[in-house]
């Protein structure tokens, strides 16, 4: 019996994919889908030529379909009780398998835990504060639930139950990027129960890098519209006190020119946003900015 399916997104990154696996519990309830989204052909030779265990399965892509195509190919592929998701380059702690045996039969939909975030030589980065904060938050005082479930909107240091996605029909958006974050909203929303865990046991990998390798207009568009999209709904649930800011967005728009910018302001005219979320941290722009791009450090992903 299955009792869950972890699914793991993959593209060039065997190394780390492999320290990913090895956090694993090697256990007969658990199913992990490798969804290899178009790697390299030498990649994928080195993939098809490792000895995995038996309940490790991997999907090959002929035909890139990023990372949320990959994920909802993982979907319909598990049969587990519960979903878990996991980028190739994070990685578990030796807390998994507790949890997993605790809370197998648990009356929740969606069980939280804690993170930690490592650079490629161990030493601890800021990217996980947000995350275990709102863990932390909910575990101190139960009135901070909501915001657990609507600010948590990365779709792995959780585990969710499968019939929560497939009943909903709930699927990540194919696109360059955010393509988790209506998923985790729509999770969160459709959740009867949620729970959280206090334990560290996932931790975010990244590397050094730049703004510019990580800033393109394709990807600034997808998380502008993603994030009006993402407004609409929470209004539309009655949960508009969790808007995402958007002043980011109109900060940064000058990066690609006039029209950009016009284009912007007319799209947060038409989707009637409030400028106003968000202006708290006006008195540290350079610090919020650099903190939402990851200036200091960027994911592989």
């Amino acid at each position: 019996m299955i009792n869950y399916s972890i699914i793991v997104p993959h593209k060039d990154s065997v190394k780390y994919l492999l320290r990913l696996l090895d956090s694993i519990p090697n256990n007969d309830d658990i199913q992990v889908i490798i969804i290899d989204d178009n790697s390299d052909v030498a990649v994928v030779k080195q993939l098809q030529d490792i000895e995995l265990n038996i309940n490790i399965e991997i999907v090959f892509c002929d035909v890139s379909k990023g990372a949320g195509g990959a994920r909802n190919i993982g979907i319909q592929k598990a049969k587990g009780k519960w979903v878990i998701f996991a980028d190739s380059d994070d990685y578990f702690t030796i807390h998994l398998e507790n949890l997993l045996i605790e809370n197998v039969d648990s009356g929740a939909d969606i069980i939280y835990f804690n993170t930690d975030s490592r650079d490629e030589n161990g030493k601890q980065t800021y990217r996980h504060l947000r995350y275990s904060k709102l863990v932390c938050d909910f575990l101190n005082d139960n009135k901070k639930e909501n915001a657990l479930r609507y600010y948590f909107t990365s779709p792995w240091a959780k585990i969710i139950k499968r019939d929560l996605i497939l009943k909903n029909n709930i699927k990540f958006d194919e696109i360059v990027a955010s393509n988790d974050v209506i998923f985790s909203l729509k999770t969160a929303y459709f959740a009867k129960k949620i729970k959280a865990y206090k334990d560290i046991l996932y931790v975010i990998s990244l590397t050094k890098g730049s703004v510019t390798q990580i800033i393109s207009k394709a990807h600034f568009d997808s998380k502008f519209n993603t994030a009006l999209n993402a407004n609409k709904f929470l209004c539309s649930i009655g949960m508009r006190r969790y808007q995402q800011s958007i002043l980011y967005f109109l900060g940064r728009s000058y990066k690609f020119g006039f029209q950009y910018i016009i284009y912007v302001l007319l799209m947060l005219i038409k989707n009637r946003s409030n400028i106003l979320i968000g202006m708290s941290k006006l008195m540290n722009l350079n610090k919020a900015l650099r903190e939402r791009e990851n200036t200091d450090y960027i994911t592989k992903r």
